[in-house]
């Protein structure tokens, strides 16, 4: 089967994201196939097989602690994809994190739904970038 679906999404404005909250996805900048579609601030993989994920997130916190970025397959975190680091001085620090996955959707599995969160302490965003591509 040739199945050449991808998507690129973005937020490239500011976005409040509590602590244990979805990164928002607002704006689609490419889109190709029906394999990989937006809903709301998830992604939704309707065809078996693998897929390619980059996450990337710049931020500032406004509190000092520890914060961790993390892809989420149907609620349940992919070993791997996650990124952290510790902010010292709150609201000053201009911080960016990135990573990329592969993640899999069965034969026999109903889609997958991707979400990414952050953990630990609330972040101020001014941008947002996730890729997802369609492997085989």
């Amino acid at each position: 089967m040739c199945n050449n679906s991808l998507i690129y999404l973005v937020t490239p404005t500011v976005a409040t994201v509590a602590e244990d909250g979805v990164l928002p996805l607002t704006t689609i900048v490419r889109r190709r196939g029906s394999s990989v579609q937006q809903s709301n601030d998830s992604i939704v993989l309707g065809a078996p097989g693998y897929y390619h994920v980059s996450v990337s997130t710049t931020f500032t916190a406004p509190a000092a602690g520890t914060v961790t970025v993390r892809l989420l397959q149907n609620g349940i975190p992919v070993q791997g994809a996650t990124a952290s680091t510790t902010i010292t001085t709150a609201t000053t620090e201009v911080r960016s994190l990135s990573f990329d996955a592969v993640v899999r959707v069965p034969c026999n599995g109903s889609p997958a739904i991707l979400t990414v969160v952050n953990d630990d302490v609330a972040i101020t965003t001014s941008n947002i970038a996730i890729d997802v591509e369609y492997l085989d």
